[in-house]
């Protein structure tokens, strides 16, 4: 373990002493290699979840240099969570569209209706913003059951706030700048195509992978814990061998 640990040391140490323009360079490349694969697996329309989890672990990988091929280590990663990140982004999907016809009938109602199924919205709403910054990066970390993943992510939003917020805002703003003014998007197209998706991916990725290894330590040291507590309560249970023991007619 220590060599490993060294040797991934010297590896790290060995690309901190590149110059910077080449390691600029280097992200420069990844960035839009990943942007590439990332569009084209989103072209079916429903592998968009199953492209999405594959940036995100492709991004994670790189960043921690445990993959140096993109392409790929980009479609081992789609097919590997292409189930369980489908299922959640049709899920995504159907949200949106019970939510999208909420607001079609509150605008048409008015009177306690309406305000009831405001008040539904905004829950649904809220909801599925906490879910959705992390989701589809914990698919791509962890292996576990959708319905815990859901919670997780849900969980990691309300305890990491402020950069639940920083992702957001990374994904959020570009997108909306883009929708509000259509000249915009006009202009940038192409640079979605080849280098947004990529950026915004490699860029939240920093703050979800701090994010997950403070989680991850947070775990470690529970259980080192709880297995500490278990030593002393099985010490205590133990009979202590000092003690006299009383000879049998004595």
């Amino acid at each position: 373990m220590n060599e490993m640990t060294n040797n991934q040391d010297n590896k790290n140490s060995g690309r901190d002493k590149e110059p910077f323009l080449r390691r600029a360079m280097d992200a420069f490349g990844t960035m839009f290699a990943l942007n590439i694969c990332f569009v084209v697996g989103c072209i079916p329309i429903f592998t968009i979840g199953a492209s999405f989890t594959a940036l995100y672990a492709m991004c994670i990988r790189l960043q921690e240099d445990e993959e140096e091929t993109v392409v790929s280590g980009f479609i081992h990663e789609f097919k590997r969570s292409f189930k369980q990140s489908t299922i959640a982004f049709l899920l995504l999907l159907v949200a949106v569209a019970v939510m999208l016809a909420e607001y079609i009938m509150i605008k048409r109602v008015t009177g306690f209706i309406s305000t009831f199924y405001t008040f539904v919205l905004i829950i649904e709403a809220v909801l599925v913003a906490l879910v959705v910054p992390f989701l589809f990066p914990l698919i791509a970390r962890y292996n576990n059951a959708l319905s815990i993943t859901v919670r997780n992510a849900m969980v990691l939003s309300i305890t990491y706030l402020w950069s639940w917020v920083k992702v957001v805002i990374a994904w959020f703003v570009p997108i909306f700048i883009c929708v509000k003014y259509p000249v915009v998007f006009v202009s940038i197209w192409y640079m979605w195509l080849l280098l947004l998706f990529g950026a915004i991916a490699w860029g939240t990725t920093h703050t979800i992978r701090k994010i997950f290894r403070l989680n991850e330590q947070r775990i470690i040291d529970t259980a080192e814990k709880e297995r500490k507590a278990a030593e002393e309560a099985a010490k205590e249970d133990e009979p202590d061998e000092s003690e006299p023991v009383d000879e049998e007619g004595k």
